[in-house]
């Protein structure tokens, strides 16, 4: 796991936010709880199911591209941003609950209108 990442594994976050930072060669990392949780959907013994959003982004440009969504179970959600980030991907990685389909729904949507 990436030294950086350690820090938000204690926060057991509904949400983790891996976004371009500010500068070149940053990354703007945090984490959420969800206003209302709901009951959690999917998953499996080797962990829970989230909802996933990528893209990447064109500094020269300034645009972003390759905005993908889709599910996984994932055992470790920072492990694999770990995997994630030193490839220049970005994105948000959130707890699949009855409740989590409009909240990634809207930020899906926002990212598709920049």
């Amino acid at each position: 796991m990436l030294e950086f990442l350690k820090e938000i594994k204690k926060d057991d976050a509904d949400a983790i936010f891996f976004l371009p930072g500010d500068e070149e060669d940053h990354i703007h990392i945090e984490s959420a709880m969800y206003k209302e949780f709901g009951t959690k959907l999917g998953g499996s013994a080797m962990g829970d199911s989230y909802e996933i959003i990528l893209f990447r982004e064109d500094t020269e440009e300034d645009k972003i591209y390759n905005i993908d969504r889709f599910e996984a179970v994932l055992c470790d959600p920072l492990e694999y941003i770990s995997g994630l980030i030193p490839q220049q991907w970005f994105g948000m990685v959130c707890k699949k609950t009855t409740t989590s389909d409009k909240f990634v729904q809207k930020l899906f949507d926002k990212l598709q209108d920049v």
